[in-house]
């Protein structure tokens, strides 16, 4: 796999990682936008903070209403212990100029795009981040029980001069 690396070509780029484990409710896309707002805002990166803001809630809003464990329905009661037991964690890092958002849920089930129609109110989230992000993909967690989902921004490089 390609590393990313500084300037001089050397692969000692430092990385920066930060991570947030929220409960999967009504809540976590807003507390996932604040996290990451006052993260890329510490590593000086404000310039990449619109991008990476709409990523972030639409992958936390994603991982709140389909990232459940098998067997807990999406509309299941706000009393459910297991609901409650429900986690997303979200994790950015800096590398190179590259941010990466990573957003791990509990369902196994990897994400699929939808094309609604013009007038649906949902179901534009991942065309979102394929729009913002110069990259995506979704991958298993190590015990398949879950799945990560992945998102890369990155600086626009030096323009080339005529």
């Amino acid at each position: 796999m390609n590393e990313p690396k500084t300037a001089n070509g050397c692969n000692d780029a430092l990385e920066q990682q930060k991570s947030l484990t929220l409960t999967a409710n009504d809540r976590a896309p807003s507390e996932a936008r604040s996290f990451t707002r006052d993260v890329l805002t510490a590593w000086a990166f404000e310039d990449l903070m619109d991008q990476a803001v709409l990523i972030v809630s639409e992958l936390t809003t994603n991982a709140e209403r389909h990232g459940r464990r098998d067997g807990i329905a999406e509309g299941a009661s706000s009393g459910s212990q297991d609901k409650q037991d429900e986690e997303i964690t979200l994790t950015l890092a800096v590398q190179a100029d590259v941010v990466t958002i990573e957003v791990e849920d509990n369902s196994p089930c990897a994400p699929v795009p939808r094309f609604p129609e013009q007038d649906a109110a949902s179901g534009r989230g991942l065309c979102l981040v394929s729009a913002m992000a110069d990259s995506w993909t979704t991958r298993p967690t190590e015990d398949g029980n879950g799945k990560r989902v992945l998102a890369f921004v990155s600086r626009p490089g030096p323009s080339v001069a005529s």
